[in-house]
C-alpha cells in the first residue's frame, strides 16, 4: 500500500468504522474533530491497509469503496452509485484488490464490458464506464492508495459523431395531443420551455417560480453552479392550470397522480412521457433530455451565439456546447440558402 500518511489512515478507518454507528452530519462533525485533534499528534508513517481490512481483497474493496462514499460528500447520490457500479463491474471480473490494479486489469475488464451483453455496447457506453472507473482511481492516487491511475493509460474510444435528436414542432404538437390529464401537459410545458435536466425539474418547488417573469433560480445537477431557468407565457399557464386542480400540501411542484401525492421522481417523469407516446402510437424517442436537446436546437437555428447557448443549457464548459450545437445543421443551412435565394 503507498499511503505513507499514518495520520490519513488512522483517520479513515475511524470514520469507516464510526459509520455505521453516525448519520452522514454527525460522521462529517467526527472528521473535522479528528483533523483539528491530528494537528498537534506526531505519528509514524505506516504502509499497508489497517489491520482490519488487511485479510483479503474483497475486505480491502469494500474498506475503500466504503471510504469513498464517505469522503466524496460533494458528489450527487447518482454519481457515487454510478462510481460504486462501476468498481464492483471491476472486482467482479478482477479478482484483487484495487490498490493492485494495472492497465492491463483495466484493458480488459473494459473490452469484457463492451462484449458481455452479447450485444456490443456502443462507444458512449464504454466511454462513460471509462470515466467512472478514472474517477474513481483519480480519488484512489488523491488520497495515496496508489502511485499512478491505470485507467490513464487505456484511450477513450472515438464516438461516431451523431445528429443531435431533438424533436421537431410537428412532434411537440403530437405530444401535446396525447395530454390527458393536467398534469401530463404541464411537464410537456415544463421540460420544453425551461430546457432543464429532469433531475433539475423534480428539484423545483411551488414556491420557486417567479410568476410575474416565468424565472425560476434552481442548483444546476452538474456541478452545483446556479443559474436561472424560465417559463414562458404558455408553460406558466398550463402550470398555474395544474397547481390551481391539485388537492395535496405538498410543496413540489411535480408529483404522483395519487394519494400521498409525493414529490415526482425522475423515472416517473420517464413513464409520464412514455405513455403519452405510446398513447399517440408515437415510433421516435421520446425522453425528458430530448426537450433539452431541443431548446438547444431552437436556439442556435433562431441565430444565437454558443455563448447564450451555453448559458440558457448551464453547460460548465463552452467546449462542451460548441460539441454538439457549432457544426451547422440542415435547418440553418436551408434558411442560408433561402436567405441567398
Amino acid at each position: 500500500m503507498l499511503n505513507t500518511n499514518a495520520k490519513s489512515n488512522v483517520m479513515n478507518n475511524i470514520v469507516v468504522q464510526m459509520s455505521m454507528y453516525l448519520d452522514a452530519v454527525k460522521l462529517d462533525i467526527l472528521q473535522r474533530i479528528i483533523e483539528e485533534q491530528f494537528v498537534f499528534v506526531n505519528m509514524e508513517e505506516i504502509t499497508t491497509l489497517p489491520a482490519t481490512v488487511d485479510n483479503s481483497a474483497q475486505e480491502q474493496n469494500e474498506y475503500l469503496i466504503k471510504l469513498l462514499k464517505i469522503k466524496k460528500k460533494n458528489l450527487s447520490e447518482k454519481t457515487i452509485e454510478q462510481y460504486e457500479r462501476a468498481v464492483r463491474n471491476l472486482i467482479a471480473q478482477i479478482d484483487k484488490p484495487l490498490i493492485k490494479m494495472d492497465e492491463l486489469d483495466i484493458d480488459y475488464y473494459l473490452r469484457y464490458y463492451e462484449h458481455n451483453s452479447g450485444k456490443r455496447k456502443q462507444a458512449t457506453t464504454c466511454n462513460n464506464e471509462r470515466q467512472f472507473l478514472q474517477a474513481f482511481f483519480t480519488w484512489l492516487r488523491k488520497e495515496k492508495f496508489i502511485a499512478n491511475n491505470p485507467v490513464e493509460a487505456i484511450e477513450r474510444k472515438k464516438e461516431p459523431r451523431k445528429p443531435i435528436d431533438y424533436f421537431r414542432p410537428d412532434q411537440i404538437e403530437r405530444l401535446r395531443e396525447g395530454c390527458v390529464s393536467l398534469r401530463d401537459r404541464a411537464i410537456i410545458e415544463i421540460l420544453r420551455s425551461t430546457g432543464a435536466r429532469v433531475g433539475e425539474v423534480v428539484a423545483i418547488n411551488r414556491k420557486d417560480i417567479d410568476w410575474n417573469t416565468g424565472d425560476i433560480l434552481i442548483c444546476g445537477e452538474k456541478g452545483g453552479r446556479y443559474r436561472t431557468i424560465y417559463l414562458d407565457e404558455v408553460a406558466r399557464y398550463h402550470v398555474e392550470k395544474y397547481l390551481d386542480s391539485r388537492k395535496d400540501n405538498n410543496e413540489a411542484l411535480i408529483v404522483g397522480l395519487r394519494a400521498p401525492y409525493k414529490r415526482l421522481t425522475t423515472d416517473g417523469v420517464r413513464a409520464a412521457l412514455k405513455v403519452i407516446a405510446e398513447r399517440q402510437h408515437i415510433t421516435y424517442r421520446v425522453y425528458p433530455h430530448k426537450m433539452r436537446k431541443t431548446l438547444g436546437m431552437q436556439l442556435k437555428n433562431q441565430g444565437h451565439d454558443i455563448g447564450t447557448v451555453q448559458e440558457v443549457l448551464g453547460h460548465a464548459s463552452p467546449a462542451v456546447t460548441s460539441r454538439y450545437y457549432a457544426e451547422s445543421t440542415p435547418d440553418t443551412l436551408r434558411s442560408i440558402r433561402k436567405k441567398v435565394a
